[in-house]
């Protein structure tokens, strides 16, 4: 590793840098409705939670015996989520945080089950595009987390070191992801709601916003180690 090699923080999208649980959780109970899969259904949405969408929508089908074709359940599931995504704001710190990795020289990436299409749009028209260098979304790997994959393809795309960049994600299965791609992972969750499946080597803190020191500071290392 050369001593200007590429620094990169990648963020999961929902939970992290979007305030989608509602939204998203409105979204899949429109899908569910018409098939009777609520109330006792709602519980899949925990399950499908970060899969990207072809396989999160075959679980369904398959969960519920639905006689609907892939493709057209799919479309559904597209359609709504897409307008929920209308409504969805950035969670709070999200800008201060990406600002913050972008002004002290971070690579930013978006690593995410949305497709990238969506994400990029979401992006545009929260003012976050311009903090951003690169998505990876979950239409553009064939295993998605807690697989490798994402990570993998979000290094090889910002051409960063794996030792040199973090991760921050909302639940065990994006930071289980990260960790198998050699990246240092954080893990946002409140004292409360702090899971023992979070992996071994994960940090766990309690808002978003608690990274920005963490970025500061190895800017500053990074700076002090070339004037040596």
């Amino acid at each position: 590793m050369t001593r200007n090699a590429r620094r990169g923080v990648f963020f999961n999208l929902d939970g992290i840098l979007a305030d989608s649980a509602v939204a998203l959780r409105v979204a899949f109970e429109r899908f569910a409705a018409p098939y009777g899969a609520l109330p006792s259904g709602s519980s899949a949405l925990a399950e499908i939670s970060g899969l990207p969408l072809p396989i999160a929508v075959a679980a369904l089908k398959r969960q519920w015996a639905l006689p609907q074709g892939l493709d057209e359940l799919m479309r559904r599931y597209a359609a709504l989520t897409d307008a929920a995504y209308l409504d969805i704001h950035p969670a709070r710190a999200a800008a201060a945080t990406l600002e913050a990795a972008f002004r002290n020289g971070w690579a930013v990436g978006i690593v995410t089950s949305q497709t990238a299409t969506r994400t990029r749009a979401w992006l545009a028209r929260t003012r976050l595009a311009q903090f951003v260098d690169i998505v990876v979304g979950g239409d553009e790997v064939c295993l998605g987390k807690p697989e490798p994959e994402p990570y993998r393809t979000a290094l090889a795309r910002s051409g960063c070191a794996r030792e040199l960049s973090l991760a921050v994600e909302d639940a065990p299965n994006g930071a289980k992801s990260a960790l198998a791609a050699g990246i240092r992972s954080y893990g946002v969750a409140d004292a409360e709601a702090t899971s023992p499946d979070w992996p071994d080597g994960v940090r766990l803190i309690g808002a978003l916003d608690e990274l920005i020191p963490e970025l500061e500071r190895q800017h500053l290392r990074r700076v002090a180690g070339g004037r040596r």
